[in-house]
């Protein structure tokens, strides 16, 4: 698999996800949902949205030490590294995204997958795995001004652990942004609308990971 067609993977799978939230949001407004199905379907949504963002992000890393082409023809070579299997990748990253020491035999053999998306330590695991295109997947991955990761983040993991301190943590960092009716569940922050934008939150943040996406395959 090359670098382009992460793109076209991901850039198919974004697109499904609006037409969703567009649906949701459509029979929401036309009153064909009770309160709980309308929460019930859009924690679906985030959730879903946050699998195919991790699935994008792993593909990259994967192919970017293995060695691939991006969508404009540039060769990116595999690392000079003895080992680059899946395994030993993953065994690196999470070693990275714990700041922890990278044992230079060791392999991941466990089931459970790491957040391969986690936006406070992306960073740092691209400069870990150290691959010839870091500098480029750096600067896709750290966008100034594109929080959709972050915010997908924040309200997803609110969402899967509910309780009051997560529903504040979502409240402090975006209720200021996104104008909402009520704000009863961290989930009805993502139909908030962006005043300075006129933008509904789930929609800009959909659109910060197309961006990212392009940057990070271009």
């Amino acid at each position: 698999m090359t670098l382009a067609r992460c793109y076209v993977q991901i850039n198919s799978r974004l697109s499904r996800r609006h037409k969703q939230a567009t649906s949701i949001l459509d029979d929401h407004v036309n009153g064909n949902l009770s309160p709980w199905e309308f929460r019930f379907l859009a924690e679906a949504l985030l959730s879903n949205l946050w699998i195919d963002w991790n699935v994008f992000v792993k593909q990259v890393l994967l192919l970017s030490c293995r060695g691939t082409t991006t969508r404009s023809g540039v060769i990116v070579p595999a690392r000079l590294a003895p080992n680059n299997t899946e395994s030993r990748i993953t065994y690196e990253f999470i070693q990275c995204s714990k700041n922890a020491t990278v044992n230079p035999t060791k392999t991941y053999s466990g089931s459970i997958e790491p957040t391969w998306a986690h936006p406070d330590r992306i960073i740092g695991c691209i400069s870990g795995l150290a691959t010839s295109n870091t500098t480029e997947l750096q600067n896709a991955f750290g966008s100034a001004g594109l929080f959709g990761p972050k915010r997908i983040h924040l309200v997803r993991n609110a969402c899967a652990h509910k309780s009051k301190f997560n529903r504040n943590e979502v409240a402090r960092a975006l209720r200021g942004l996104y104008l909402t009716n009520h704000f009863l569940d961290p989930i009805d922050i993502i139909w908030g609308n962006n005043s300075s934008t006129n933008s509904i939150a789930i929609f800009e943040w959909i659109a910060d990971l197309t961006d990212i996406a392009d940057l990070a395959t271009h």
